[in-house]
């Protein structure tokens, strides 16, 4: 067995190597969409940390291989909007992505637990998630982590139409 992961805060150092970790990711899962701008991959520290949220990589053999991320919600968001009886102190669980060739060892599990005990210490009463429905690996991690799907919608525009599911998980009992 080879190198634990290591799980940190990000830093801004850190910018070219997880904006090509999405990219691989999603076009790994033909979930990246062409033309999108990825605005928050640009201002990680403003987006998620500076706005009460957390942004954590993991390492392995010093090289970032997995991402995640969680925000507050605004409320005229897209996932505020289709699930409007969010909590005061729900936030949106977001950019869960493990590079291709390191999946299947448990790190967006890992991941995943770091980022929920930080909500939690946040305060936070729930999460939320949206995520496309070929993204069938992230479907199972989030099912098995508790979440359950609550708002299902067909979104054109991104040249094929896209299957979008939104998530949610209550944190009221640990």
């Amino acid at each position: 067995m080879g190198p634990e992961l290591t799980v940190r805060r990000y830093r801004p150092t850190d910018g070219t190597r997880v904006r090509d970790l999405h990219e691989t990711a999603m076009r790994d899962v033909d979930a990246y969409l062409e033309d999108v701008p990825d605005d928050d991959l640009e201002q990680i520290t403003e987006t998620y940390v500076d706005a009460g949220g957390e942004f954590l990589v993991g390492e392995r053999d010093g090289t970032i291989v997995a991402m995640g991320a969680f925000r507050p919600i605004d409320g005229s968001e897209h996932i505020a909007t289709v699930v409007p009886d969010l909590a005061d102190s729900a936030v949106e669980l977001t950019r869960m992505r493990v590079t291709p060739d390191q999946q299947r060892r448990g790190y967006g599990r890992r991941l995943y637990a770091e980022l929920e005990r930080r909500a939690r210490s946040q305060e936070a009463d729930e999460i939320v998630l949206d995520t496309m429905a070929r993204q069938t690996a992230a479907r199972g991690l989030y099912e098995s982590q508790g979440f359950g799907e609550v708002h299902r919608e067909r979104i054109d525009g991104f040249g094929d139409p896209v299957d979008l599911l939104v998530y949610r998980k209550s944190l009221g009992e640990a």
